[in-house]
């Protein structure tokens, strides 16, 4: 089964039953809902629309030999009625009992969470997906030659799934997405809606590129693939990049609330895409260049047209390794007046090297978790100058022209995401 082959008619029939009934009751609620997860004002109709909801995504897992994952829910709406809608929602139980389906399985969620660079309004509110295990047909070699010392990854053909999946750039689902009053210390499991990624690519990264750099240095390897090389791609650069979070002297799991400071975690991110690219400009890769491109574009050209990019942390890195290049000589030229950059390959690598090298030295340097965020704030903070209160940073003038294609990509409607692709 590929990323665009036909689809096992009873998983097409349950996700049309899903979207004929609960998704859009889903839909309505989280109308209701604020940014915390809260409803304001709760009123009968809403605690009615909330049960009605959990009982029918409970009798689905339950039709599917879900109990436990039944139990939890209907434990964990039961206790935000009681505590009242217009409080936050608790859904550990339901975060706690997902467990990742196996390759070429189905997984249905149902929870408040957040549906990270989805369509706005993004908060922690009711969501569901419904998705098909998909792993990359190249993975079991390359585990072989490149290891995954903890791989709890899993790439995904989204089929359903409510707002927050369905529309927007929503790749990714974590534990952590979802609305608790704890914070979790593992993480079990790493969803990513690979089958998303083409539209998203095209339609936004490509164009952001292309409003800076000259039309002879954009990187070109992943414009126009095919669907499933674009899917097999993605999931690949999806697993080298967690494999190189569990290297090095403060692998993630250990460290992982260190790792989700943000300062910590944006020279995380970009150290783990540094050498994911280069691992494959050092060849043994598939798809070696169609990831360096895919790299480069979305984090340095499509993470930083975020509306709230100066609090983003995508944002943040993409914004960041524009700088770094631009001070290695990677990127070059003038944006005053409109002026296009250049962006050089064999320099890009180059300050990917340099890039990766510093941030190691730092971690080799650092005792202690309060030394290593001290540091990572000291070296972020160089780039990404302070901003207004409740910003993460500010642009500089050089880093704005990372801008010039916002107003014509923010006119654009979200993309969908829905059964028509099968």
């Amino acid at each position: 089964m590929t990323s665009r082959a036909p689809m096992d008619p009873a998983y097409l029939a349950e996700a049309r039953t899903l979207t004929e009934s609960l998704i859009p009751r889903v839909d309505r609620f989280r109308t209701r809902q604020a940014d915390d997860g809260t409803v304001t004002a709760p009123t009968a109709d809403d605690r009615a629309l909330l049960t009605l909801i959990s009982d029918e995504a409970c009798a689905w897992y339950r039709r599917n030999g879900l109990g436990h994952q039944a139990d939890a829910l209907d434990a964990d709406v039961a206790g935000w009625l009681e505590a009242g809608l217009d409080t936050p929602p608790h859904f550990a139980r339901s975060r706690d009992a997902l467990r990742p389906p196996e390759d070429g399985s189905m997984v249905f969620f149902l929870a408040p969470l957040q549906s990270t660079n989805s369509a706005p309004p993004v908060g922690k509110r009711l969501d569901c997906f419904y998705a098909l295990r998909k792993e990359p047909a190249a993975l079991p070699d390359l585990a072989v030659t490149h290891p995954h010392p903890k791989n709890n990854c899993q790439s995904l053909i989204l089929v359903a799934g409510s707002a927050g999946f369905a529309q927007g750039n929503c790749l990714v689902f974590f534990p952590e997405n979802v609305a608790a009053h704890d914070k979790i210390t593992d993480q079990p499991y790493a969803m990513f809606f690979y089958n998303k990624m083409r539209a998203i690519h095209e339609t936004y990264a490509l164009p952001g590129a292309a409003a800076v750099l000259t039309p002879d240095s954009v990187p070109r390897a992943s414009t126009g693939l095919d669907p499933e090389v674009c899917f097999e791609a993605r999931a690949i650069w999806g697993y080298l990049h967690d494999r190189m979070h569990y290297q090095g002297l403060w692998p993630f799991d250990e460290h992982i609330s260190l790792k989700m400071n943000w300062f910590v975690g944006l020279l995380e991110e970009i150290k783990v895409d540094a050498k994911t690219a280069l691992a494959c400009a050092d060849g043994g890769i598939p798809y070696a260049e169609e990831q360096i491109a895919m790299i480069l574009l979305e984090r340095v050209f499509r993470y930083p047209q975020a509306d709230d990019a100066t609090r983003n942390f995508d944002s943040g890195t993409g914004v960041f390794l524009y700088s770094w290049l631009r001070e290695r000589g990677a990127l070059t030229g003038s944006p005053d007046d409109g002026g296009l950059l250049r962006l050089d390959r064999d320099a890009t690598v180059a300050a990917l090297r340099d890039y990766v090298t510093m941030v190691e030295k730092m971690e080799a340097e650092v005792t202690s978790d309060d030394e290593y965020r001290a540091a990572a704030k000291e070296l972020v903070r160089r780039y990404l100058p302070a901003g207004e209160p409740k910003q993460r940073y500010r642009f500089t003038e050089d880093q704005r022209v990372l801008l010039r294609a916002r107003q014509s990509l923010d006119r654009l409607p979200p993309l969908t995401f829905s059964l028509a692709q099968w």
